[in-house]
């Protein structure tokens, strides 16, 4: 991984918990909502995701985070002849990519959570940086190459429960999946994330 990218990893978490009022842990599904789904006819397939972020503020609040996100896509490839004319069946493959997901969230907790309420209710929004880890196409005569980084704008909305959160959230896609032509289409990706895990109050 780029040595800067290494660097900014260790310096956020370090600068931000110095200051954090909440640290999360949770994952969950990730959906892939193919915009552009071309020749190849995309069809997006179930994912998931996990990670940690830190909550920074109160009633409004910024959310930073670090999240593993495994995301699959099939696509289909018509059996034709040199003349281009169909025969047989079409085959379909699998896309599977690993990546470093970190959103920068925004936020506003609709019931006032200066005490800390049992119950509360929140909105978020921001910019996600998606940086490639590692991908695998279910096809031996054909090399891709994924974008190093593909950027996201979201929004979404959550519930608290004690210590528990659930949250869901759409995000849509800036960039394309690949890097030159490998495909007749090159797909945008948006990405449906259904999140639950537990929240740890730190002192401020």
């Amino acid at each position: 991984m780029n040595p800067r990218i290494n660097l900014l990893l260790l310096i956020l978490p370090i600068s931000f918990t110095a200051a954090a009022q909440e640290f999360r842990l949770g994952g969950g599904y990730t959906g892939s909502n193919v915009s552009e789904a071309g020749e190849e006819r995309w069809v997006g397939r179930a994912g998931y995701h996990m990670g940690a972020d830190l909550q920074l503020g109160s009633t409004w609040f910024l959310r930073p985070g670090f999240h593993l996100l495994v995301r699959n896509l099939n696509y289909t490839l018509a059996g034709v002849d040199q003349n281009g004319e169909g025969i047989g069946n079409d085959v379909e493959f699998r896309y599977t990519d690993r990546s470093l997901r970190i959103p920068l969230m925004a936020g506003l907790n609709l019931i006032d959570s200066t005490s800390d309420p049992a119950i509360n209710i929140y909105v978020v929004g921001g910019p996600t940086a998606l940086l490639n880890l590692n991908a695998d196409l279910r096809n031996d005569r054909l090399e891709v190459e994924t974008s190093p980084a593909e950027w996201y704008l979201g929004a979404g909305a959550g519930l608290t429960l004690g210590f528990l959160f659930v949250e869901g959230g759409y995000h849509v896609a800036m960039s394309n999946v690949f890097e030159g032509a490998r495909f007749e289409t090159n797909p945008r990706v948006n990405l449906i994330n259904l999140s639950a895990g537990i929240r740890l109050q730190l002192a401020n």
